[in-house]
């Protein structure tokens, strides 16, 4: 396909993500799944992927996609037992989605979300050296913190790129991405 390009509806995969996707059983729906990078990963009955581009879903070769607005979802209340949203949360609003994500998951159930630190300080050490940050992606919405995250659930964060990584994720704000897991607590 003519201007398309893939890479930009893929989402890193890390050891620390795919323990987490790992952690997705029963009915999971996988926002943002762009190209189904993380389902080899779910340890899930079923998984739906929803996704607002269209060219993406259609690269997918997956049964269950739908096209919707992750701040819009067409589905019933109480719908997933799981809720992935990896890499995307930072292209809409973060409380319309999590209003529609309670919804839409049972409660007890879990969400991850994946967003960038926006106050990473690995961005302002590449910005000084001249290497693309997060503010350089385009489309994004809002770029969010550890404290706007933090009064939804547990956040930890992600240095992938150092060795022993592991160490540091207690202390999200040194994160270059935050993980948020919330339990929901509606439904």
């Amino acid at each position: 396909m003519v201007g398309y390009n893939e890479s930009l509806h893929r989402s890193e995969i890390t050891k620390y993500r795919t323990r987490c996707a790992s952690k997705m059983t029963g009915k999971v729906l996988d926002v943002g799944g762009g190209v189904g990078c993380y389902l080899p990963y779910f340890n899930a009955a079923h998984v739906t992927v929803l996704d607002i581009d269209e060219v993406t879903l259609n690269q997918l070769n997956h049964k269950d996609k739908v096209l919707a607005d992750a701040t819009d979802m067409p589905f019933e209340d109480n719908s997933y037992d799981n809720i992935w949203a990896c890499a995307v949360c930072q292209y809409f609003n973060l409380k319309l989605f999590m209003q529609e994500a309670k919804r839409v998951c049972k409660r007890g159930g879990k969400i991850y979300i994946l967003v960038p630190n926006a106050n990473s300080p690995w961005d302002k050490i590449k910005r000084i050296i001249g290497m693309k940050t997060w503010e350089d992606q385009e489309g994004i919405y809002k770029q969010y913190t550890v404290d706007e995250l933090k009064q939804y659930g547990v956040v930890t964060g992600e240095i992938r790129f150092l060795p022993f990584e592991a160490l540091f994720r207690r202390w999200p704000r040194l994160g270059h991405t935050l993980m948020l897991e919330v339990v929901n607590d509606k439904g």
